[in-house]
């Protein structure tokens, strides 16, 4: 995993900046007198900007190589970021959002594509393991420097050094990249007849963070639970989510994938009728966390499903196609969270959740198929989905 340390701290520090200006957005728009529709619309257009990134990356890549790649989107990242200071209206809001959004998918596509060139099918589980652990802390370091410093300035100032601090470790420490392959995008037929599974998992680990990060605090607040014990409980699905990667990433080495999944989606389907029928905060707390352990893991096992499946030339058509199935569910999680809130009642996310972990429980369940070569060792692999 030693190789792989400047990819997963180009993941930690880019996600540090993706931490902390999420939150932020929407506190610098509403400080400029911006109205609560019109912030959505600049959210919206971040991950606008990352579905849309997810078709235009892989070609990026394939012109101008993965090291050359992770400095423009990390510089431009930067500047797009830097451009926010005392800006008051939308409409630049919007621009500056779904560029930072852009380059964010193409750092990691970047990475990922990096690491499925050049990991073995046999700790694909721990190296994904590893990179979301990076990612997830980043996050959570992100979303706690909100409190380290009092003034906006600041804080831009922290996420611009952040994003450029990214580029650094890969770019210093790595003198080239992995070779570039023949394709650079699959479609999406392509993508589901490589592992149903995989994109199906992919999706509602996308769709399933929509709904729950952005809805989760709204629910705690309407249940009655103060602005501390919402944070209390937002930081440790978080933390949980945090924690699961690596161990979950190993045993997804050691037991077939699917198995893994399945396992996954049964229990975060009983974490969210747990979280349907909650109102203190300790049982919030208690089943936001199960939710976090679960639901957090299920990208990384996705991206494997998909990957074992997939020839050595397709490796990047996977990557980009994968993050285009997370961003396509991340963009509608919210959508479907609120309307589903407005009509059954501030726990109607969780009825929306349940329904969505059990519909993807079914698609995973089915038989897949029949698994390919592996150039390795010369022989059938089982059958990894």
């Amino acid at each position: 995993m030693i190789k792989y340390a400047p990819l997963y701290a180009t993941v930690l520090f880019a996600q540090i900046a993706l931490g902390l200006l999420t939150p932020l957005t929407p506190i610098l728009l509403l400080s400029h007198g911006i109205a609560t529709f019109a912030i959505g619309i600049v959210a919206s257009a971040y991950y606008g900007g990352t579905l849309v990134g997810s078709l235009v990356v892989p070609w990026v890549l394939m012109r101008i190589g993965h090291i050359r790649a992770l400095v423009i989107f990390c510089v431009v990242a930067a500047d797009a970021t830097l451009l926010t200071r005392g800006v008051g209206s939308v409409v630049p809001w919007i621009g500056i959002r779904f560029v930072v959004g852009m380059c964010s998918i193409g750092v990691f596509t970047v990475v990922e594509s990096w690491l499925n060139a050049t990991a073995r099918r046999g700790v694909r589980g721990r190296v994904f393991g590893f990179y979301m652990f990076a990612s997830w802390t980043g996050s959570v370091l992100g979303a706690s420097s909100l409190s380290l410093f009092k003034s906006a300035g600041s804080l831009l100032s922290l996420g611009v050094a952040a994003f450029l601090t990214a580029l650094l470790p890969t770019t210093i420490l790595t003198r080239v990249g992995p070779a570039l392959p023949a394709r650079a995008r699959l479609s999406l037929r392509d993508l589901w007849a490589l592992s149903p599974a995989g994109v199906v998992t992919c999706f509602t680990a996308g769709m399933s963070s929509g709904m729950f990060f952005s809805m989760f605090p709204v629910v705690m607040e309407r249940a009655g639970i103060r602005q501390d014990g919402v944070s209390v409980a937002v930081s440790l699905s978080l933390l949980a989510g945090m924690a699961m990667q690596f161990p979950v990433g190993m045993l997804a080495d050691r037991i077939r994938r699917v198995v893994i999944v399945r396992l996954v989606l049964a229990v975060a389907v009983a974490a969210c009728a747990g979280l349907f029928v909650s109102h203190g905060l300790v049982w919030f707390a208690a089943f936001g966390a199960v939710y976090g352990a679960t639901a957090g893991v299920l990208y990384g096992l996705g991206v494997g499903l998909t990957a074992d499946r997939a020839a050595q030339e397709q490796l990047l058509g996977v990557s980009s196609g994968v993050l285009f199935a997370w961003a396509s569910g991340a963009c509608t999680g919210p959508l479907i969270a609120a309307a589903a809130m407005a009509r059954l009642g501030y726990s109607g996310v969780f009825a929306m959740l349940v329904t969505l972990f059990v519909i993807a429980l079914v698609v995973v369940m089915r038989r897949q198929p029949a698994g390919r070569m592996d150039d390795e060792v010369g022989t059938t692999l089982p059958e990894p989905t």
